[in-house]
């Protein structure tokens, strides 16, 4: 089978690698996802253990649709029913460069199209099935959500702050900044305690779908005792090593909601959450250690220590203090000229991360 997967913006090297390690080989990798060709067992795989994908989309159709004749014959004659019967469709639409253009009609022509594709029509099933249509060139690419909801939805964040980081995001953060597990990790804006709980999954080796249910479960030729196994020797590959992250907030409202979202996740006995005010703390300097965190910044948060903050961030990445922080600012107006820094997407506001070189 075919696989689009795709991922933030920026990230989309950064999957490519992680694929690699999962024992897949992406190709055409670009900003926001990537493609491969492999097997039912290998997508099972990546849903369960991309710690970094927003979705995977296996492709169902691919070919010319110059006009809706075109169109229909090409989804009609799809995949559509070897995975799934009669089910509630939410189509998406993407078109470029094409000669249909009209999404209301393109909809209607491929609902159609994808009802009389199924042999047995039968009982409309409760559950809503997620399909991308791409059109691009006059060239019709259909796939079908393999994921359910996004990836970076892991279960066990049930509370968050004002401005949270997507888990995908912050495992990025972990992986640009170079986070080494047998050194601390410190993050004294934690909020709802994300990047502390992605480090401690990472650290630990647990894999980030083994709290959730996946779309994959529900077609007709799931291999459920496949997928019991790929679960089982994911739980034997648990590290059990003591690792050193520290997590803070000024907020206690915020620490509590962190306590309870890394016991959730299994992880609760390795992060240390303290209410602290980032300007008045200490850090730990053993040699390695990485503070990542994402402060206060942007439209969606009004701050007025927001000098205060990021003159104190500049000031801690000395020394054996290494990692770095997102944010609206670019290094440019932090006047730092000694990391490395990236374009990145927090929600849809555009952000950087910088990190020390």
């Amino acid at each position: 089978m075919n696989l689009l997967i795709t991922c933030p913006f920026g990230l989309g090297s950064l999957l490519a690698n992680e694929l690699k390690k999962i024992g897949v080989t992406p190709r055409d990798t670009f900003q926001t996802g990537t493609f491969l060709t492999t097997d039912m067992y290998n997508m099972m795989r990546i849903n369960f253990w991309s710690r970094l994908a927003n979705k995977v989309f296996i492709e169902l159709a691919s070919g010319e649709a110059k006009d809706f004749n075109q169109l229909f014959n090409l989804i009609k004659g799809s995949a559509y029913g070897q995975y799934l019967s009669n089910t509630k469709l939410s189509l998406k639409i993407q078109t470029k460069n094409s000669m249909l253009s009209a999404s209301r009609a393109i909809q209607s022509v491929a609902h159609k199209a994808l009802l009389e594709s199924i042999a047995n029509f039968g009982k409309e099933e409760s559950f809503t099935t997620e399909l991308l249509l791409s059109i691009e060139n006059n060239k019709a690419h259909l796939y079908l959500n393999s994921s359910g909801r996004a990836l970076y939805q892991r279960g066990y964040k049930t509370q968050a702050g004002e401005a949270p980081l997507k888990e995908n995001l912050a495992v990025a953060l972990l992986l640009l900044a170079n986070r080494k597990f047998k050194s601390p990790l410190i993050d004294p804006f934690c909020g709802s305690g994300t990047i502390a709980i992605e480090g401690a999954l990472l650290a630990k080796n647990i894999a980030p779908g083994s709290r959730r249910n996946f779309a994959f479960e529900k077609f007709k030729n799931f291999e459920a005792g496949t997928f019991e196994k790929i679960k089982q020797d994911a739980k034997a590959g648990i590290f059990k090593n003591k690792y050193t992250i520290f997590a803070s907030d000024i907020d206690t409202q915020m620490i509590n909601i962190a306590q309870n979202n890394a016991k959730r996740a299994n992880v609760g006995d390795i992060i240390s959450f303290q209410q602290k005010n980032f300007l008045t703390s200490n850090f730990h300097t053993e040699e390695n250690t990485r503070i990542i965190t994402n402060p206060p910044y942007g439209k969606r948060i009004k701050n007025q220590n927001l000098e205060n903050i990021y003159t104190r961030l500049n000031d801690t990445f000395e020394g054996n203090i290494f990692g770095g922080w997102i944010s609206t600012y670019s290094i440019n107006k932090t006047k730092e000229e000694r990391r490395n820094e990236k374009k990145l997407f927090n929600g849809n506001e555009q952000c950087y991360f910088q990190w020390r070189k």
